[in-house]
Order: structure tokens, then C-alpha cells, then sequence
């Protein structure tokens, strides 16, 4: 007779317990007394990370002694590092105890009671949930400890990185596909195994540690250059000064450090170096090519005799050599924007500054000025620089003030005298050209004059214009012009760029 559905299962569950047990019961001692081993191996093994962690945390220290800005980043990363470590160790080692405890906990030689037992790794790992937890934590340190690498060696980071989790290939024994990372690990394994393989995650943590903290030490001179030759360089603020000016020589050793201060001694004067480097001041006197020489000494790296290196630098020291220039000549005009160049030999024109007497003087560049002046006759350009936080004269120059020279009359390209009388005929007007002039663009207005015609046959006849063109009462008169004919052109005004009115001197044209 079968028995019912529900106490068949019962049977069924009982079997597979005492079946357990029985497992239980056929681990045999050697497999326990191997797991122990291990464990113990693995505990000396995170001591020995631990202590050569710590050994190199101090090496970060003393680094920051001699180098605190080039080591505090990095040491400021390993510090992080250190406490991620330290939190995810312990967290781990507060498994290993809860397990212990739950087996039954340790005898009364510190030794785990129940090493055997199938039931405790499985209720606190996979019952408990703690076995996903750790899964998502390692991860997660995994993920922050890989952040700390360059970006550069990430792939070989992540490809050597001792820390991984990862799930094996064995299958769920009904047929449900691979095991779970917490099942592959935990499932039904004695508790000294469990014990030991937290041990193992762990050590996968203290040699990850260590592979990152390795790595940040060595890029705190990763970028520095190894020289195996050493030689002075001297550095002049100018080699070419005027009487007055300060030199200054910057002196070190090619190469040098600044932890390691060289004696330095410029024109049998000692030099004080501050980070590796020494600063030389003095104030130039004489005309002339000068020389400015001493040694460098530097302790020997070995604890031996210190080195000296001798140096030699020259500089030209000259009278004030200012140079002013009209660009266009050496006259001022009224009514124009006269371009000026200034400089002064061995001062920067940023330093120099410029003033007249006699008009407006405008900086429109570097070196550059725009002069006006309204009066004719002289004005003197003076010119000032700041040297060494002082205002210098530089010098002076004086230049003359004219106006801008009379035009030329002409009708058409004309300028009187003989001229065509079909030529004359076509023109609208008298104009007033400036000839063989520097500058460009200088125009006059012709503003009025008097034009008489004397034709042959016909009575003398007389207009008044009031600008350039030709006045309407003479317009019928010019264009009936004929060879033999005269036009006088009297009382003519111009207005130059100046504006002021000017008279010109009459003219005339003979048509032929």
C-alpha cells in the first residue's frame, strides 16, 4: 500500500539529511588536518602582506620629508586605498567568526570545534545572504581599487589584478545550470573550508592592496630624468645694459635638485641658494664687455669629496642709446598725424614712455606714437624709462614745426602755361594738388577765385567761384575757348588739412 503524497516527501527529505550526515561523517580527518594547513598558511601569508604593506606607507612618509609636492597625490590615493582594504579585510574576517560561532565555535586550544560541519557555512552564506553581499562588496572594491591606476595600464591592471570573483563551471546538481558564485563556494562545504576559503579572499585583497600602493610609489618619480653628467648654466636677466641698470645672473648646475642646495661663489662673493638655485645682483658700471665668473661646489652624492665647477659669462655694458625717429622725416607738420618711433637699447618698450613740449604725443604700439602740434616754429620730444623700479632719462630731441607746403594749380594735369584748348574745354574746375609730399592722403579744398577769359573777337569777360568748380556766368564762354584765347585765374583760397585758408599766386593758361 503506498503511503500519501506528503509524508513520502517527508520520507524522502529525512533520507537526504541522514544521507548529509553521513557525508559529513566520511570527511576524513586527513582532508580536515589539509584544510587547516592551508588556513593556517594563508593567516602567516596576510601577516607578511600586512607588514610589507605598512613598509611601504612608511616609504610614502619619508617621501613626503624630502618631497611633499610631488608625493602628497599619490599619497593622499594609497591612503585611500588603505582604508578601503582595511574595511573589506575586516569585514571578511567578521564571516569567518560568524560562521565559527554558528559551527559552535572554538575549543580550548583556539581550535574551530565542529571542522567538519556541512551546515553552518551554508546557513550564514547562502541562508543569511551573506554570500551575495560579499559577492557585491569584493566587486565593488575591486571597481575602486582599479580606479586608482593609470588609465594607461588599466587592461594590464585589470587582467593581473589578484582580486577577482569569479563563478566556476560545475552545475547545479538538478540540471539548473552553473552554480551561483555563493552556492560554488559555500554550498555543503565543511566549515574549516569555508574558513579557509575567506581566508584565500582575503589574501586576494592584501596582494591587491599591494599591487596598487607598489604602483602609486613608483609614479612619484616616474617622470623624473636620471642624469648621469653635470654642468653650471648661468642665466643673465640681459648681456647688454646701460650704466645705471641691474644685472642679474641666475646660476645653478645643469640638471640640479632642489633638495640639494650647491655653495656658490660670483666674483669671489658668496652666493646664497635657495631649492638648488643661486640669484647673483650687481649694478653695472663701465663701458664696456664685462665678466662675471665663479665656481659651483656640490656635496658628493656618495659621501665623498665635493665636487666644484667652474663658469664664465660676459655682458656688454653701454652708454644710454635711445633712438628717436620721425618716420616720414625729421619735421613736425601742423594739421597731420606725425608717426613717431621710439626705443632705447637694452629697455623694454613696455618700460618707455615719451612726452612733448609743444603739441599731443599719443602711444598707438609698441614703440609707436602719433604727434599733433598747432603752432609752427620747434618742440622737443623727451623720453623716460623705468629701470629697476626708478624713472630714468633716456634723452631728448628737438624738431621743427611747419606747416603743410602750398599746392599746386592746375586745371585738369595742367599747371599752366601752354595747354590745349580742346583739353581745357572738357574740365569742370581749378584743382589744388600737393606734389612730391611724404605723406598720403593730403588733399586741399579749393574754396574760391576769380577767373577772367580774353578771347579774340569778343569782350574781356570775369567770374567769381566759390568752390573748385567753374562759375556758370563764364561756363557758355569756356566751353566756346579757341586756340590763341588766355584764362586768368586770380585770388585763388585753398584750405589744407590745417584748416586755415590760404591765398596762391595767380595763373595762367595760353590754349593753343
Amino acid at each position: 500500500m503506498a503511503l500519501p503524497r506528503d509524508p513520502r516527501q517527508k520520507m524522502i527529505n529525512i533520507m537526504y539529511l541522514v544521507l548529509t550526515a553521513m557525508l559529513a561523517l566520511n570527511v576524513s580527518a586527513e582532508i580536515l588536518n589539509a584544510f587547516s594547513i592551508v588556513n593556517n598558511s594563508i593567516n602567516t601569508s596576510n601577516k607578511s602582506l600586512a607588514d610589507k604593506n605598512n613598509l611601504i606607507y612608511s616609504q610614502f612618509d619619508a617621501q613626503m620629508k624630502d618631497n611633499a609636492e610631488k608625493t602628497a597625490p599619490f599619497r593622499a590615493k594609497a591612503q585611500q586605498v588603505k582604508t578601503l582594504s582595511a574595511s573589506m579585510y575586516d569585514y571578511v574576517e567578521s564571516l569567518k567568526k560568524t560562521i565559527i560561532d554558528e559551527s559552535g565555535g572554538l575549543d580550548e586550544h583556539g581550535e574551530i570545534k565542529d571542522k567538519a560541519g556541512l551546515d553552518a557555512p551554508t546557513r550564514v552564506m547562502e541562508n543569511m545572504k551573506k554570500g551575495p553581499e560579499l559577492e557585491a562588496r569584493l566587486k565593488d572594491l575591486r571597481e575602486k581599487l582599479l580606479s586608482f591606476v593609470d588609465p594607461k595600464k588599466r587592461d594590464q591592471f585589470n587582467k593581473t589584478l589578484p582580486l577577482r570573483i569569479e563563478v566556476g563551471k560545475s552545475t547545479d546538481e538538478h540540471g539548473g545550470g552553473t552554480k551561483s558564485w555563493t552556492t560554488y563556494h559555500f554550498n555543503m562545504v565543511p566549515t574549516i573550508a569555508a574558513v579557509t576559503i575567506l581566508g584565500k579572499f582575503q589574501n586576494d585583497i592584501k596582494n591587491s592592496e599591494s599591487a596598487i600602493i607598489d604602483d602609486l610609489y613608483r609614479q612619484i618619480d616616474a617622470n623624473t630624468f636620471k642624469f648621469d653628467k653635470v654642468r653650471p648654466f648661468i642665466s643673465l636677466n640681459s648681456k647688454n645694459l646701460m650704466e645705471g641698470q641691474t644685472l642679474t645672473a641666475n646660476i645653478a648646475v645643469g640638471a640640479y635638485s632642489t633638495t640639494v642646495n650647491p655653495t656658490i661663489v660670483v666674483n669671489g662673493q658668496s652666493v646664497e641658494a635657495k631649492e638648488g638655485l643661486g640669484t647673483f645682483t650687481a649694478v653695472a658700471a663701465g663701458i664696456g664687455e664685462k665678466t662675471i665668473s665663479g665656481t659651483i661646489t656640490l656635496p658628493s652624492p656618495t659621501g665623498g669629496a665635493p665636487e666644484s665647477y667652474p663658469f664664465t659669462e660676459t655682458y656688454n655694458v653701454g652708454a644710454s642709446s635711445t633712438s628717436i625717429s620721425a618716420d616720414k622725416m625729421n619735421v613736425l607738420y601742423i594739421g597731420l598725424q606725425n608717426p613717431i618711433s621710439i626705443s632705447a637699447a637694452g629697455v623694454p618698450a613696455e618700460q618707455v614712455s615719451a612726452s612733448i613740449t609743444g603739441g599731443n604725443m599719443t602711444k598707438r604700439g609698441s614703440g609707436e606714437y602719433i604727434v599733433t602740434v598747432s603752432q609752427p616754429g620747434k618742440a622737443v620730444i623727451n623720453v623716460v624709462a623705468n629701470i629697476d623700479g626708478k624713472t630714468k632719462s633716456l634723452g631728448q630731441k628737438e624738431f621743427r614745426v611747419k606747416r603743410v607746403p602750398d599746392p599746386v594749380l592746375k586745371v585738369g594735369v595742367n599747371k599752366g602755361g601752354s595747354m590745349k584748348a580742346a583739353d581745357f574745354k572738357v574740365q569742370g574746375g581749378l584743382r589744388a594738388d600737393l606734389e612730391d609730399f611724404e605723406f598720403e592722403g593730403v588733399k586741399y579744398e579749393v574754396v574760391g577765385y576769380r577767373v577772367g577769359i580774353s578771347a579774340k573777337g569778343k569782350e574781356y569777360q570775369e567770374g567769381d567761384a566759390t568752390s573748385a568748380y567753374f562759375p556758370g556766368s563764364v561756363t557758355a564762354s569756356i566751353r566756346a575757348l579757341r586756340p590763341g584765347d588766355e584764362v586768368y585765374f586770380e585770388n585763388v583760397k585753398v584750405k589744407g588739412p590745417d584748416n586755415v585758408v590760404r591765398s596762391m599766386p595767380s595763373t595762367l593758361f595760353k590754349l593753343n
